[in-house]
This record gives structure tokens, sequence and C-alpha cells, in this order.
């Protein structure tokens, strides 16, 4: 029998990368590319259908109880397929992890949120159950509840939120009684299945307008996700009905279409734009970054935001992409970075625009940098940031741990109690209590100054966030396994309450004298 240890403390370190890091070697990311522009972006009057083919018109009361489909809808004149393989929609799934990961981490089954890293810096954090359990007590986070644990909250749809791990649409094969699965069972204790009410719930499609649409949504969609009012969610973001109603709660989900968005054959003509605004991306992105690397996406921090730069000029896409690996019609492979602590399409990585590609070429006007009094040598070995951005407006976390329990105000879920954050001088700092009372865009003035450290034979300024984490190691395995994070979560609770319960966590002490008392 394996021998497994107690749980033992670990201390990780992290790089983030400050910036999109780039390799000097030519790409085709400077090209013109006006050959690339689509010549027909104008998107016609249009019928919704229903996630069964049917026409939806709520001018005429056709089907006007539906919630609309985007796969059947937008599938009508685009690659709905194509476009889902994106790695905004897999997330990690359509990949399995590295050598390092499977070494490093026991639960990890891809590289991304999806059965991987989440966007916290480093663990605790709930773990995607194995597709094959012999009991309950092998599965914390099954598919199902990646949407309710709020992951889905960053998820445009599609992909794991649409199919499992075998490729079977959920809903459907959970309405196939040959599969002999039921709504809320244990399901064999299948990690797609377990506990889960697909049948009812429906699926997360991909949300073509949760991007395209610069009127969506964004919050009326997720509480529709709370609700597990998935199918509908689609619906209510876009504006083009109210959802009354919830699946969790038992309460018969009823769609209230607002006819006046409809033109008199009951056809749409929506807002919809082809390059995406920085606001959509900022929606998912612009809370991790904060927390990472103490990005802010703001005209008075950023000289590109300021110039009115959009994401998309930068993360191209589709025709308009700057680089051939992701380049072509409707694929949806935005240009990347390379993140030193994202495993994601590595072999996407450099795709973005990088500095050289618009300041050796003035492309949208951007001013040419010559230095001509600076030696060649330097600029192959420092990257532009490492001079350019030597310094950063907003704090981000220095350290991460979730060997304490957090003692702050307004976190939420009360799982993030595990984890506390310390900033740059190693000061307590309620980053999540932050980000409840306001948003992004009021980020206290904090500077910092990154570190700099060598990646792939370039300097660059980086912020190294180190952790600590109670891991499980067995005796045999490589790595560690994460403890549930409920189960430490529960732990703290009764000890606070009683310290003669579980009264080891007494001995975990602050001994900087930096933690609250």
């Amino acid at each position: 029998m394996k021998k497994q240890l107690p749980l033992i403390f670990i201390l990780f370190p992290l790089l983030v990368i400050m910036v999109l890091v780039f390799t000097n070697k030519k790409t085709n990311n400077i090209k013109p590319v006006k050959e690339y522009i689509t010549k027909s972006g104008v998107c016609p009057p249009f019928f919704l259908y229903d996630e069964d083919g049917n026409i939806i018109n709520p001018v005429k009361g056709i089907n006007a109880d539906k919630p609309y489909s985007p796969r059947q809808t937008c599938g009508k004149c685009h690659d709905y397929d194509k476009i889902t393989q994106g790695f905004h929609f897999q997330q990690g799934k359509n990949e399995l992890p590295d050598s390092v990961m499977k070494k490093r981490f026991q639960w990890v089954s891809h590289p991304g949120n999806y059965g991987g890293n989440w966007c916290s810096p480093a663990p605790l954090y709930r773990s995607l159950a194995p597709k094959n359990n012999k009991s309950a007590k092998e599965i914390d986070m099954t598919s199902f509840d990646f949407i309710t644990a709020t992951c889905g909250a960053c998820h445009p749809g599609g992909g794991p939120l649409e199919f499992d791990r075998n490729g079977n649409r959920y809903d459907k094969f959970m309405a196939d009684s040959t599969n002999k699965l039921v709504a809320m069972g244990t399901n064999n204790f299948d990690g797609d299945y377990y506990k889960s009410n697909w049948v009812n719930t429906g699926v997360i499609e991909a949300d073509c307008q949760l991007c395209h649409l610069p009127e969506y949504n964004y919050k009326k969609r997720n509480k529709q996700l709370e609700k597990w009012n998935f199918r509908w969610a689609a619906t209510q973001g876009s504006g083009l009905a109210s959802i009354e109603g919830s699946i969790k709660d038992s309460v018969p989900v009823i769609v209230k279409y607002d006819v006046t968005k409809f033109d008199i054959d009951g056809k749409l003509s929506l807002h919809l734009v082809r390059e995406v605004r920085n606001e959509t991306c900022l929606n998912c992105h612009a809370k991790p970054d904060w927390k990472k690397k103490g990005t802010t996406y703001s005209n008075r921090r950023d000289v590109h935001m300021n110039a009115g730069l959009k994401c998309v000029d930068c993360h191209t896409a589709g025709s308009m992409a700057s680089n051939p690996l992701i380049k072509g019609k409707e694929l949806h492979q935005f240009g990347k970075g390379d993140d030193p602590s994202g495993n994601v399409r590595n072999d996407l990585d450099n795709t973005v625009r990088n500095c050289e590609d618009c300041h050796l070429t003035g492309y949208l006007n951007a001013p040419i940098a010559k230095h001509n009094w600076l030696p060649p040598l330097h600029l192959e070995e420092i990257s532009c940031q490492a001079c350019h951005i030597n310094e950063r407006s907003v704090k981000a976390a220095l350290v991460q741990v979730s060997d304490i329990f957090n003692p702050g105000t307004k976190i939420t879920p009360p799982g993030k109690y595990i984890w506390t954050f310390y900033d740059q001088n190693l000061n307590y700092w309620n980053h999540y209590g932050e980000l409840e009372m306001f948003t992004f865009k009021d980020q206290p003035t904090d500077p910092y100054t990154p570190s700099l450290a060598k990646y792939k034979d370039k300097i660059y300024p980086m912020n190294m966030v180190h952790s600590a984490w109670p891991g499980i190691y067995t005796e045999g395995k490589p790595g560690l396994n994460q403890p549930k994070m409920s189960d430490i979560y529960q732990m703290w609770v009764l000890h606070r309450k009683d310290k003669t319960k579980y009264p080891n966590l007494s001995k975990i002490i602050d001994n900087n004298g930096e933690f609250p008392k």
C-alpha cells in the first residue's frame, strides 16, 4: 500500500512576465495586412434559431418561448466548429499537460483553466475530476461544477461547456435513456455527469455576441449561469429577451422576447462588430492581470490605450491576423505572447505583434525608435520592455499563500478566504476585498519596480510571484497532489471557532509581523 504523507507546505516560485514576451527571431508580423482584410463583413438581417434548428419569430409568435442557439443561428453562415477550436473556447481541453506540469502537479489533466491551472497564480483551487472514478471521494470538481464554480463566468462557451470528454453534447447524451444517466444522480461517478443536471440546464454554446455585440450585458449573462439557466444565458446577455425562473431552484424558466428589437418579418439587425472592443476583453483579463502583474488598462497609465489602440490591434486573429500560424478566415486563434506561467497552446507563442513590428515600421503611426546611440548588442540581449517598463504604477502580488486563513472583509465566494496575498513590500493585501469594493478602473496608485530576469536569451521585467500551499505527497508518485479547497476551508472555519479543532493550524504564524492580528 502506498504511503501518503500528511499535508506539507511548499514554496513554489512563479515567474509572471510584465508584458507579452517575444523572441528576437524575424516573423511575418510586420507585413502589411491590406490583402487580408475581409471584403464582406456586414451581417444581413437574420432569423434566430433554437437548438433544434427551428426558426424563432417573436413577432409572429413562432417558438417565442425558446432561447436562441448561437450554434444554429450564427452557424448558418459561419464555421462554428472551426471557430470553437480556438484556445479561448477550449481553454486547454484539447491539449495534454507537458512533462514539467506532469512531474509537478498530479491533479493536472489539461494545461488550461479546464483541468489545469486556474487564473490564480498558484494552488489551492478546485481540481477537475478524472473522467472515470470509483467513488465520490475521488471527485472534487466535475465538468458541470466547472461552470457553477464561477469558471463559466470567464468562458465564452463551446469546448468543455458544450461537449464531454468523449465528444458527446452533455444534454443530448444525458437525455438519451440508453445511457442510463439521471439528473443529479451519481451516474457511475463519471467526472462529466456526477451530480449534474445537463438534461435540464442545457449546455453553453459558444456565445458569439458576448464578444461581437458591444451592448452585450456580461453581468446578466453570468446571473443566468448562477441560476443554472445555461441554455438561456446567451439570450439574456444579448438583451434579446428577459429570462425568468431558475433551474437550480426548480422554478420554470420563461422567455420573454423584446419584439421591438425585431423587424416586421421577425428578423434581427444587431450592432455586430468585427473588431472586439477593449471592454469586452477586460471583462475577463483585467482582474487576473492586476493580481499577477499590476497591469492597468487605462488612458492615464498606458500609452497604447491613451493613443486609442485596441487589444485586437496587437492580438490579431482570423483574416486580419499578422502571423501565418493564426491567419485564416474565421480562425479564432488570437495572437498571443509567451507567459512563462501559462502552458495553453505554447505552439502559438509570439504570434502577437511585438514592439519591433510597430516601432521599427511605423505601423498605425507608431513612433519609430532609431536608437542610433545604442550598441546593437543591447537590443540582442535586452528586451524593449526592460528599459521602457521600468515601473508599474499599480501593485501586484509578490506572494500568494494558501496555508493561512485570510481575515479580510468582502471576500467572495467564501472559498477564497484560503487565499492570502502580500504586496511587493510583503504587506498584507486584501486583493479580493478591493475587487469586490471597486472595479479595475479604480485601481489605487501604488508603484513598484519589476525584477529583471533572463527568459529565452533575453532580459525582461518580471513579477516573481512566490506561493506557499499545502500539498500531498504520495510515495512512488512524482510531484504533489492538492487537498480539496472545501476541506481546507472547513478546517479553518472549525479551528477559528474552537482552537481545539485541528490545533496544529495554530502553529502557522506570520514571522514578519505584517499579517493582521
